[in-house]
């Protein structure tokens, strides 16, 4: 109602602005979410503001239904989605189409049934069971309703008014010709929605053949944020039907709607087939950030230009983001099974006081169960190292240290602040940052710790260096023989 009459209704009513940029948010979290449910999902946001100061739009969502199978578990499922986000009550309906599937979020009657669109929608609900309009029906179980429904123009909707007309079935029995010329366009339109003709929703023609998904903002979005934010949900759900379906993406098309009616189209080609949608996500997002678009975008497409039948092994298996526990299980017991029991291992950390004594690979063995087999067959150690973390989109990774099955002696290259450069195998490798020493003596609390001729253990000092390409290595300085050796790098 006008703030006018609540204020007359309601003397202490305190009037707040509506903030659009807290709604648009929300409302992608929302549009996001749904795309679990189904590929093509609309943010309405294009009713008509009134004096009420916004529309009815900013809370209604189209779905496309078709070929999801059982259409009542499908608007449960759409009002379980948008109910666990905690905006509040929500209502679904689908119906052929989106005016009707809109009306039935209020009808009384429900049906089982048919292809169409849904309506998703919309905060301030009261627990009203979704509803499914039977094909065909939709001008019979639309007549009934108030114009209120069409959220047409206040200046429209007043003229109806004051002509008698209160109900869609009274709208939709005049003629057209009529209609639109003594209302104009917009009078033919309410009429088009009366009779239950809609153009709204996920419209687009649709190619089953390949997996696609379809978002519309239901506004422009200008930041790199909430566009990942969509993209990351509608590649899982790419990512879901090409799994359903066998497939792995071996070229992906992305297109975004800009704000100008205009769309920008960029093919994105993942290093090997896939349908993993973090390592589509990785593709996609390094697109978006050399993309330098003209205007905002107000909806993004996902299609699938290029697909494969899908291998067991995709992405990188024994990366922990891609990893596919039952391939990687699958990819073990062949290993096992061509190279013998023991062929795979672990690493393992122990409490030890030099470095190779701080991880050992231990066998599996055929039935997984591990073996206490510290150092054999030249295997490498590994342990963790408390100031190596890696970073993985938000996630710690401890790094673990190869040892190699010896140390090798390198040539070690001095400068002005310390280590500059080592050489190994035959490679200069620049030092862009390192910390040491650490001095350690070899166990030097043991009975044996002695050497030939009953001397002291020598001491080693452990330094720590980052070489210009990146990667961490183990050197170590013999304090009697000034020898330098590297004994692993992390991992």
């Amino acid at each position: 109602m006008a703030l006018a009459e609540a204020q007359a209704l309601a003397a202490d009513l305190v009037a707040l602005p509506w903030d659009h940029e807290h709604v648009a948010h929300a409302a992608l979290e929302v549009t996001t979410a749904l795309l679990a449910a189904s590929p093509r999902v609309a943010w309405e946001n294009s009713g008509h503001r009134g004096t009420g100061g916004r529309g009815h739009g900013e809370g209604v969502w189209w779905i496309d239904a078709k070929g999801l199978g059982n259409e009542t578990k499908l608007a449960r499922k759409l009002v379980a989605i948008a109910d666990g986000l905690g905006f509040g009550p929500a209502r679904a309906g689908i119906a052929d189409s989106a005016i009707v599937a809109y009306a039935a979020t209020y009808g009384h009657t429900g049906a089982q049934g048919h292809g169409g669109t849904g309506a998703q929608g919309h905060g301030g609900g009261t627990g009203v069971r979704p509803r499914v309009v039977p094909p065909g029906t939709d001008a019979a179980y639309l007549a009934p309703f108030p114009l209120t429904i069409l959220d047409v123009d206040d200046d429209l909707a007043e003229t109806l008014r004051s002509l008698g007309l209160t109900t869609l079935s009274q709208l939709a029995a005049l003629d057209a010709d009529e209609v639109e010329a003594r209302f104009g366009p917009e009078g033919l339109a309410a009429h088009r929605l009366a009779r239950g003709l809609d153009s709204r929703g996920p419209t687009t023609p649709r190619d089953d053949v390949l997996p696609a998904v379809e978002v519309e903002f239901g506004g422009p979005v200008a930041t790199a944020e909430p566009l990942l934010f969509v993209l990351k949900g509608a590649l899982a759900s790419l990512g879901e039907t090409l799994h359903t379906r066998g497939l792995a993406a071996r070229e992906i098309t992305l297109t975004l709607h800009l704000d100008d009616g205009s769309s920008a189209v960029r093919a994105v080609r993942p290093a090997r087939p896939t349908s993993h949608p973090d390592a589509l996500f990785d593709h996609c997002r390094l697109a978006l950030e050399t993309w330098q678009l003209p205007e905002p975008a107000t909806g993004l497409a996902l299609s699938t230009a290029v697909t494969v039948p899908a291998s067991g092994e995709q992405g990188d298996l024994l990366a922990p983001r891609w990893a596919d526990p039952a391939a990687l299980l699958a990819a073990f017991e062949r290993i096992r099974g061509s190279e013998g029991a023991d062929a795979v291992a672990k690493p393992e950390t122990r409490d030890g006081h030099l470095p190779a004594d701080q991880g050992a690979w231990v066998g599996t063995g055929a039935q997984g169960h591990g073996r206490t087999d510290a150092q054999t067959h030249g295997r490498t150690g590994a342990r963790t190292h408390g100031g190596t973390d890696a970073r993985t989109h938000g996630e710690a990774v401890t790094a673990a240290l190869r040892l190699l099955s010896a140390p090798t002696a390198v040539h070690v290259r001095l400068g002005r602040s310390g280590l500059a450069a080592f050489k190994h195998d035959d490679r200069w490798h620049d030092v862009v940052d390192w910390c040491g020493p650490e001095r350690l003596a070899p166990r030097w609390w043991r009975h044996d710790a002695a050497g030939p001729g009953g001397e002291a253990a020598r001491s080693r000092d452990y330094y720590t260096a980052r070489t210009a390409d990146g990667a961490l290595w183990l050197l170590r300085r013999d304090d009697s023989s000034h020898e330098w050796f590297v004994e692993g790098w992390w991992d």
